[in-house]
């Protein structure tokens, strides 16, 4: 398949915006509002339908990740809340329109903002996470969702952006925030024009925490390869983050959790996955290398960097 250029000049960027091509909109004339989802999360919450979130409880003051809202009747999934944010929505928007179904993701209608909250309406997607069926998966069943995992990573590699347009950023350009390091910590986020740039601005995030960053040696700076290619990223491959058919045979539903999903070196996206879960467990070692190349030098100079500032 041939790959698929993309500049954030083809991406909406209206705070309130609907995706009127949408499934939703067949069968619907409108979303709905930011008040109605706050009403039906509440409502969800205090009778104890979480949809298999934390409880996080649903406030008439500050909402940083509520429990999501679901309109079971219009097979709709709303993710809200102060911390959220509309570049996931684009994201999903941009597999959703150019990838289709090569990249399964769930189906975005819309997202509005009201005051500081963000609300992405999207897809119901039926299953149970990979996390919560690992267990009870076949090694054959394992082997064939990592087969199927890699082919998906291996078509979200066919985003593309223009050529001498490269650069380290969020979708549509836009500063990155990476959630593997201390949000207080991080400084002068970009985009930036080039991987190399990128760099210089990863390691200062530990050095700035010394009291004398400039005499800091530098054991690791040069495993990480500014010669990286760019490529669109998921960021946080976590097993709770793949949904898997209620079916047999189980296979990927549809990968979600895509807020972390920005423009980053090739390697990020196995150093990322194999930093939110155990390096020395099975998925690490035995599944995870079935799904993204893995360079060893690469990960240690990005874990020496990473843990101190880590969060």
């Amino acid at each position: 398949m041939e790959d698929v250029y993309i500049s954030p000049k083809d991406i909406p960027t209206a705070q309130n915006y609907d995706v009127r091509t949408s499934s939703f909109f067949q069968d619907h004339e409108e979303l709905p509002t930011p008040e109605e989802v706050r009403s039906r999360a509440r409502t969800q919450y205090l009778s104890g339908k979480l949809w298999g979130w934390k409880g996080r409880r649903v406030t008439d003051g500050y909402n940083g990740r509520p429990v999501p809202a679901v309109f079971e009747e219009m097979n709709l999934f709303v993710k809200w809340g102060c911390e959220v944010e509309i570049s996931e929505a684009q994201v999903l928007y941009v597999i959703r329109n150019n990838l289709g179904d090569s990249v399964p993701v769930p189906e975005i209608y819309g997202w509005r903002v009201d005051g500081d909250e963000k609300f992405l309406y999207m897809e119901v997607i039926n299953g149970k996470t990979m996390e919560e069926q690992w267990a009870e998966l076949e090694e054959d069943d394992r082997l064939r969702i990592c087969s199927q995992l890699r082919t998906i990573l291996e078509n979200l590699r066919r985003l593309r952006q223009p050529l001498n347009q490269e650069f380290v950023g969020n979708i549509i350009r836009k500063n990155y925030r990476e959630k593997a390091l201390f949000l207080d910590s991080q400084s002068g986020t970009g985009p930036f024009t080039s991987v190399k740039s990128f760099h210089d601005w990863y390691i200062q995030q530990y050095k700035r925490m010394l009291s004398d960053p400039e005499t800091v040696p530098e054991p690791y700076r040069a495993k990480l390869p500014d010669s990286s290619q760019i490529t669109f990223t998921h960021g946080d491959l976590h097993r709770s983050n793949i949904i898997l058919t209620p079916s047999e045979p189980r296979k990927v539903a549809a990968i979600i959790d895509w807020e972390q999903s920005v423009w980053l070196p090739a390697y990020w996206e196995d150093c990322k996955a194999r930093w939110t879960a155990s390096y020395s467990g099975e998925w690490v070692v035995d599944y995870l290398p079935l799904i993204i190349d893995h360079d060893e030098n690469i990960r240690e100079a990005w874990q020496y960097y990473t843990d101190p500032v880590g969060s």
